[in-house]
């Protein structure tokens, strides 16, 4: 549905802005930021998605985000290709909590 892609959209939108912008070191709100858009992604990513259907999702969002800025399609690529696998790995078969994710799992770092 429209509503389902424009959240995915604002997810990657987020999610690349936060890895590649959030200032060092990580704090508390980078902390809060992670866990709400890693949320969001495993409410998502738990209603009946294949991981193929997951990368194809996001390789679309990130061309479209390149429309908007042309750099930005090639550092989204690049986190959906380095990120994205360990996160729905976390997510899915480690069960991991989004704040696991954001402290020790994928995107580690994110919370202090």
């Amino acid at each position: 549905s429209a509503q389902s892609n424009m959240k995915v959209f604002v997810f990657l939108a987020c999610l690349v802005l936060a890895i590649s912008a959030a200032p060092e070191p990580r704090n508390a709100l980078t902390c809060e930021i992670c866990v709400d858009i890693v949320t969001d992604f495993d409410t998502w990513l738990t209603s009946d998605k294949t991981e193929a259907e997951i990368v194809a999702k996001f390789k679309e969002i990130c061309h479209l985000l390149g429309s908007i800025l042309a750099d930005l399609e090639e550092v989204c690529n690049s986190l959906v290709e380095t990120s994205l696998p360990g996160l729905i790995d976390d997510l899915v078969n480690g069960n991991l909590d989004p704040l696991e994710v954001c402290t020790n799992g994928a995107l580690m770092g994110s919370c202090p």
